[in-house]
Order: C-alpha cells, then sequence, then structure tokens
C-alpha cells in the first residue's frame, strides 16, 4: 500500500464515523417549531430613472377598484390573425384541436 491508498483509507473512516455517530439515539428528541423561523420579505426597489408620478392622472389610486369594468375591452375584435400558409400541412393526420384525450 502507498501513501495515498492509506490517507484515502483514514479520510473513508473518519467518514464513516463521523455519520455512524451523528446521532445519539438515547438523547430527546426536540419537535421542531414552525413558529420559531423568522422571515424577512425585502421589495427589492427599482429606480426608473424619472418620476412617474408626473405621467399618472390627478387623484390616481392605485388600489381603487374600478367602478366601471364594463367598459374594458380585453379581447379587441380587429386582431384577428391570418396565416400566410396552411397549417394543415404540419400536423398529424386525423388531428382534432377538440378531441377529449382520455
Amino acid at each position: 500500500m502507498n501513501k495515498r491508498e492509506v490517507t484515502l483509507s483514514i479520510a473513508i473512516g473518519i467518514i464513516a464515523a463521523n455519520a455512524i455517530f451523528a446521532t445519539d439515539p438515547k438523547t430527546d428528541k426536540k419537535l421542531f417549531d414552525i413558529n420559531s423561523i423568522v422571515l424577512f420579505e425585502e421589495e427589492p426597489e427599482i429606480e426608473l430613472g424619472f418620476n412617474t408620478f408626473e405621467y399618472l392622472p390627478e387623484g390616481f389610486d392605485p388600489y381603487a377598484y374600478p367602478q366601471h369594468v364594463d367598459g374594458f375591452n380585453y379581447i379587441d375584435e380587429k386582431d384577428i390573425w391570418e396565416l400566410d400558409f396552411d397549417t394543415s400541412k404540419y400536423l398529424p393526420e386525423g388531428f382534432d384541436a377538440f378531441e377529449k384525450v382520455e
């Protein structure tokens, strides 16, 4: 045996001994209290390089609930996408997008 093998054997033995004696089964197991965890929440401050207050309307409240939600148009009827090619060439035979897969 050379010096390298002896050193490696001793290191493995020390690691194995630490693993064996890492926990003592005779000691009382203390229960972990989840409330003992302290959580720090810090919001990052974002610097845009200009004052955003100057671009908001007078009396703007970001936390106010909008009164007239029916006035919001989420889907624009003019947004119709026309593709310049036939997509059926790139789909498998008998493909049905609305077919329920079980």
